[in-house]
């Protein structure tokens, strides 16, 4: 072929860089030479950014350069034979330099320094004599040792210098030093800039040249104008001035047009147009224009792509219009990599694309032309030996003289022939593969899926069937999917076509079973050869006669067939309608004694018959996940239409009324008629499945074939309905038969039980006695009666009753099997043993529920027994081969998986195989009872002069109201209340009077409690049991217990555990059952008050037992890990006290080492000691109350004043005034009479008093009352005396103002006067 259409030359292709030669380096035999050329034309150098684009070339020492040709005078009578040499731009690329470098080993202080400038200035002139008549730059460089002394220092440098460029006729300019150290890489890049000035200066010189030269040529010297305007673009380029280069190929582009394109010439024009449109598209890239560079190679292509020239080589067009394209395609491909964007409508494949189109015209055209010249009778081509001689030195002219014909046809003929060795296939293969690759960039994926069908047939064009096999294959799977029926059928059939000539038996058996589908367009003719050809595959025979096969085929088949791995699995849900199957069961849920059965419906889909060896089901078993069961089919029915189908699934009356006919056995290799239904049976026992399974059909297996050869049609279980569905519902499957893919393997539990709530009495209002349940209430032990009764005729063993409570609930409510007094076990969990039950035996197991909160408590109960079974090998019904393939092939791993997740939500029986002849059952049930409050507790703080309190101060007395409401459901008796406080506090004597209850309280009633408390210490000096057992050893006494009954002794001290997260496993929780302490207290957490004492207990029970109440013990734990505590469990509220007096001591709980108060403290614990009406079973009520803030007052008031007061009776009214300070306390104290009615008041009514650090002062008044009633008392005032202490101010009266105002009562109830008085 031509190589001026396939390709562009090389030299066109590159970047133009400046040329410099380099004489006088010997890098093969001195080091110093070749590190000096490596340091200007080393790879790793040139690659740098900071390095001038210089083309370097060592020039050998009789190098020959190119001899200048004469200068014409004018060019009035010159006809150029064409436009553009071949060498011109390779003579200036790599031939001729711009720079000659010539290199000497010279040092200034060389004893032989005379001989050697001799000998440099001999060469120096034969390199003069050699570039006569060319402006090449001329220069010399010195190789020495060391580097060169600052100017005018060295005088016999300057001076041998001077006789130096003397001697070889050059300036100072064209002299340099370069010194061979480790700087070298620096000196180079010096010199090379130098080297680039002088390059540069050489360029812009010949263009000056080649100007006058233009400005010479008149009009007729079109062909020069062009040739002379891409001379100055390319030494344009040479100086790196792309802009200017692209005006100059623009010009001699459009100079162009001024030439008229005939046959002759029209090679050479098209070949020139390519080289500059090349030129200025890559030019346009290049200076960020990419619009205008598309838009130019446009309107290049439109141009010419009419110009043919002569029609016998008009392949030759096609082929320069193909290299066109791909050489845009990769400036366009080079320009992305640079940070071009590329869009879908606008990317290198397009143009990959189009040259590839462009082969494919050139082969065809090749092919017509090369016919045409063979039916030509006078054609007596001469064969050429060397192509190259139909080439001239000119671009696009070719060595055959114009106007001889016979000449010309011979040179067409010898095109033809070289056109005919081309392998065009290769070049369209190429083109397509960079084609689809950037249509995969940029997600054009639907044409790509086209240019691979492109290739794939271009493969099939030149005989790699293999390959063709392999894309079709490829391709099949997505025009399918997109349901393209005409494009389908062509690759279908193609892939088969590819499939017959390289011999793969699965890919024919697979597209020829396609190929049967009605979907496809063809004949019945066709689809009959094409199953009579896949029947001879089946018998391991070629599909096509000998006669038909190349030898290489029929060797091809016959090797594959003799290696085939038989049977050949086709997925049916992927090909096309060929066979419908459908699989049920026929009941939804079986007992392990039941026979499994399934139907199996078929249908050809086809309209020519098929032969089938046998049908099976595949079932996956979750309870043995690694293995499925494989039933096949032995009998069936045949029905030609739904109707009769469903006609036999009629009811069991009419089936006896009209007694069905019995199933056929199903033969192999049976032929199923197109459009009948088969009904299809497979039948096995249950026993060989677990129990609690689910079984699912995974998937549907068609035997087609031979025993040698043999194709597996698979399909999944699930139904797909049609989307369009029938207007009369009759001819879709599903409105016929009821599709069931799941059947449930029902477990068999031996255990019943039978629940009774409550503490039951008897009515009273038949004879027979019945029993009323109760409802359960906060903080009672409420009994739960469970009956176990076995009614089956086996013998059950190690059968138990576990109950638990909910994670939410596992630290408010309790479980218990024994409330003996003082062995009070608390568990989240229990489990009780009921023992072996014989055949319809019965047992009862009795629990109790502790709550602290009003809930619906749903508790989970679990029964499980032990049982001896006889687990054997499962083995299949008579009518059914079961087989457990190990093949995961057989059995997909994500069907199975399926299967397993569905199971949990069928049953609650859980089955656990113990060993070969033991399991264990379990069901897990929910327990609901319903938890109703008891009493609701409110707590309140006040002064003595009943005012709400926020603040105490210490050695202040103030009152605690506390509120209970009954809010029992049913009638409850009090039996006691009373209050703990806590060391740091005081109850008066009045608050331990014995308070009088009724009998029973209905809900809604109210009780209220009124105690005086005092506090004396503040919050910094809150004594703690550590500190008072601390106190003790160091007096050397410990502290008595005034306590009635002695405390606990306490658990021994261990370290603190990390508080595990709430879903605690069950296997801890049981580990903790032993360690539980056998007293506790509990504690309710109310709204109104804190649960604070709960941290007696929050130390173990937190192990198990977790709430979203607020727990003490927590947040002791969460803020300070590893701290060693003592963490105490007790029964009763007086037990969880460390007595230090009636009703008072320390509240034991968790505290550590390091005590840290919490700045609100604990005041005590309100209990309630009740039972139900009627009841015996005591319960306590346990209220903690938290206190508020204790600040240190500047003064105590205390009052005191008769209980009882009675008219014109004297009585005494005492005040007594504390300093609780450091410092003396000078005060005045004013006592006034509002009303001087009520009283006669005897004592002093102004005082000056001074009271001494931590003393007490008495004020003592007598009080006369006149009259009987509610009367105020005489108002005590006090201030401090700022004369006596000026630090006081009078703004600090008002905080004395307050505590009289808390301290003293404002009124008092006087009484008549007694009888004996009145007597």
């Amino acid at each position: 072929m031509t190589m001026d259409t396939t390709a562009l030359p090389s030299e066109l292709l590159v970047t133009p860089q400046p040329l410099v030669g380099f004489c006088g380096l010997d890098t093969a035999r001195v080091s110093v030479h070749k590190a000096v050329w490596e340091a200007f034309s080393g790879s790793l150098q040139r690659k740098a950014a900071d390095r001038a684009a210089v083309q370097y070339k060592l020039l050998p020492p009789n190098y020959e350069f190119p001899v200048a040709k004469p200068k014409r005078a004018n060019y009035e009578w010159y006809h150029p034979k064409g436009i553009l040499k071949r060498n011109w731009m390779l003579k200036h690329l790599h031939v001729l330099p711009s720079v000659v470098v010539l290199f000497q080993d010279m040092e200034w202080n060389d004893l032989q320094w005379t001989e050697k400038q001799v000998q440099c200035a001999a060469i120096v002139q034969a390199l003069k004599n050699a570039l006569q008549e060319r402006n090449t730059r001329l220069c010399l460089v010195l190789l020495q040792r060391a580097a060169p002394l600052p100017p005018g220092e060295d005088l016999l440098a300057a001076e041998r210098a001077a006789s130096l460029t003397n001697a070889c006729g050059i300036t100072s300019k064209m002299l340099f030093i370069l010194p061979h150290t480790e700087h070298l890489t620096g000196y180079a890049l010096r010199l090379e800039s130098a080297f680039l000035d002088m390059a540069q200066s050489y360029y812009a010189l010949m263009s000056k040249r080649i100007r006058n030269h233009r400005d010479q040529l008149t009009a007729a010297h079109t062909s020069l104008k062009i040739r002379h305007q891409f001379k100055l673009g390319f030494v344009a380029e040479m100086r790196q001035d792309f802009s200017t280069g692209q005006k100059h190929y623009f010009q001699a582009y459009a100079n162009l047009d001024e030439i008229r394109i005939n046959d002759g010439n029209c090679l050479e024009i098209k070949t020139l147009a390519g080289f500059l449109n090349y030129k200025i598209c890559r030019l346009m890239f290049k200076l960020k224009t990419p619009r205008d560079a598309i838009n130019q190679f446009i309107i290049h292509v439109e141009k010419y792509k009419s110009r043919v020239g002569f029609k016998d080589l008009a392949f030759e067009h096609h082929a320069w219009l193909s290299t066109q394209h791909s050489v845009f395609a990769e400036l366009f491909c080079e320009a992305i990599k640079n940070g071009l964007p590329a869009l879908q409508t606008q990317h290198p494949g397009i143009y990959y694309h189009k040259a590839a189109e462009y082969v494919m015209k050139r082969r065809d055209a090749a092919l017509e032309a090369y016919a045409a010249i063979q039916s030509s009778a006078e054609a007596t081509p001469t064969t050429i030996q060397n192509p190259l001689s139909l080439y001239t030195e000119f671009f696009g002219i070719r060595a055959v003289k114009t106007g001889d014909l016979v000449a010309e046809q011979q040179a067409n003929m010898q095109l033809c022939d070289q056109e005919r060795s081309y392998n065009h296939s290769a070049g369209i293969i190429a083109l397509l593969s960079q084609a689809m690759a950037q249509f995969k960039i940029y997600k054009c994926l639907r044409f790509r899926k086209k240019l691979a069908i492109d290739m794939a047939e271009e493969y099939l064009k030149s005989g790699d069937h293999a390959k063709a096999l392999t894309l079709y294959s490829l391709m099949l799977p997505d025009y399918r999917q997109e349901k393209w029926s005409t494009i389908f059928t062509d690759v279908l059939l193609k892939t088969l076509r590819c499939s017959l000539l390289s011999g793969s038996v699965a890919d024919y058996i697979a597209c020829s079973v396609e190929a049967l589908s009605l979907r496809h367009k063809g004949e019945q003719s066709e689809r009959i050869l094409i199953l009579e050809n896949l029947w001879q595959v089946f018998q391991g025979v070629p599909p096509m006669p000998k006669t038909q096969l190349t030898p290489e085929a029929q060797a091809l088949w016959t090797s594959a067939l003799a290696s085939v791995k038989s049977p050949i699995q086709i997925d049916l849900d992927k090909v096309n309608d060929v066979v419908e199957m459908c699989a049920t069961f026929e009941r939804v849920q079986l007992n392990n004694d039941d026979l499994l059965q399934l139907q199996l419906i078929v249908r050809v889909l086809t309209d020519v018959p098929l032969r089938i060896r046998g049908f099976h089901v595949i079932l996956a078993d979750a309870g043995n996940p690694q293995n499925s069961y494989k039933l096949e089919a032995l009998k069936y029915f045949c029905f030609p239409s739904l109707t009769q189908l469903r006609g036999q699934k009629q009811p069991d009356e009419e089936k006896l009324e009209n007694q069905p006919p019995e199933p056929k056995n199903f033969e192999k290799n049976m032929r199923l008629e197109p459009g009948s239904y088969y009904q299809l049976f497979c039948s096995t026992e249950a026993q060989q499945f677990h129990e609690n399974t689910q079984l699912r059909i995974v998937r549907l297996e068609a035997h087609m074939g031979t025993d040698q050869v043999a194709a597996l049609l698979t399909c999944s279980s699930n139904y797909s309905r049609q989307l369009f569905r029938h207007h009369t519902r009759s001819r879709d499957l599903d409105d016929n038969v009821t599709i069931n893919p799941i059947c449930y393997i029902a477990p068999t539990f031996h255990l019943n039980t039978q629940t009774n709530l409550g503490h039951g009495h008897d009515n009273g209002l038949n004879e027979e006695k019945e029993v009323v349940a109760t409802k359960m209430l906060v903080n009672e032990y409420y009994p739960v009666v469970t009956t176990v009764s076995n009614p089956y005729n086996v013998y059950l063993q190690n059968v138990g009753v576990h109950i638990s409570i909910p994670v939410g609930l596992r630290n408010s409510v309790f479980l218990t099997t024994d409330i003996s007094p003082g062995r009070q076990k608390l568990h989240s969990q229990i489990q009780i043993d009921v023992g072996e039950l014989s055949a319809h035996g019965s047992n009862t197991a009795t629990f109790y529920i502790f709550s602290l909160t009003e809930a619906e408590i749903k508790l989970q109960q679990r029964l499980s027994y032990t049982l001896d079974v006889d687990r054997g090998p499962g083995g299949g019904g008579t009518n059914a081969r079961v087989s457990t393939p190990n093949s995961s092939e057989s059995t997909p791993d994500h069907e199975v998986k399926s299967v397993v997740q569905s199971v949990a939500a069928i049953s609650p029986v859980q089955i656990e195989y113990l060993d070969e002849t033991r399991l264990r059952k379990s069901r897990e049930d929910t327990l609901t009872v319903r938890c109703y409050g008891d009493f609701k507790f409110t707590a309140r703080f006040y002064t003595m002069d009943r005012k709400p309190l926020n603040q105490v101060y210490r050695g202040e007395n103030f009152l605690l109201r506390a509120n209970t409401e009954v809010v029992a459901v049913d009638d409850v008796e009090i039996l006691d209340s009373f209050f703990i406080c806590d060391h740091n506090l005081v109850q008066s004597n009045y608050s331990f009077k014995q308070k009088k209850y009724t009998n029973k309280y209905s809900a809604g009633e109210q009780l209220e409690s009124v105690i005086v408390l005092r506090t004396n210490a503040t919050l910094r000096d809150w004594t703690t049991a550590r500190d008072l057992d601390h106190r003790g050893k160091l007096e050397g006494k410990a502290v008595a217990s005034k306590f009635i009954k002695p405390a606990l002794k306490p658990a021994p001290e261990e370290p603190l555990a990390p508080t595990p997260p709430a879903g605690m496993s069950a296997y801890m929780s049981k580990s903790l059952v032993t360690k539980i302490p056998t007293t506790m207290t509990i504690i309710n957490s109310n709204s109104a008050v804190s649960n604070a004492l709960q941290v007696a207990n929050a130390g173990v029970m937190s192990n198990s037992m977790q709430s979203d109440d607020i727990n003490v013990a927590e947040e002791a734990i969460n803020t300070q890990e590893g701290i060693k505590t003592t963490r105490l469990i007790y029964n009763k509220a007086l037990e969880a006290v460390q007595g230090t007096g009636h009703c008072r001591g320390f509240i034991k709980g968790i505290y550590t080492l390091e005590g840290n108060p919490s700045t609100v403290p604990i005041f005590g614990v309100f209990c309630i000691r009740w039972r139900r009406a009627n009841g015996k079973e005591e319960n306590e009520s346990k209220f903690v109350i938290r206190g508020l803030d204790i600040a240190e007052p500047p003064l105590n008031i205390y009052c005191t004043i008769e209980e009882k007061m009675f008219v014109k009776m004297p009585m005494a009214f005492k005040v007594v005034l504390k300093n609780p300070t450091t410092h003396v306390l000078h005060l005045i104290a004013n006592l006034s009479i509002s009303k001087t009615d009520n009283f006669i008041c005897s004592g002093h009514k102004q005082l000056d008093i001074s009271i001494m650090a931590y003393e007490e002062k008495e004020l003592v008044y007598n009080l006369y009352p006149l009259q009987v009633g509610w009367q105020e008392l005489p108002v005590l005032s006090l201030e401090y005396n700022t004369k006596a202490d000026p630090q006081k101010k009078d703004s600090q009266n008002a905080l004395l103002d307050e505590l009289v105002q808390r301290a003293l009562p404002k009124r008092v109830f006087v009484l008549p006067p007694l009888k004996q008085q009145n007597k």
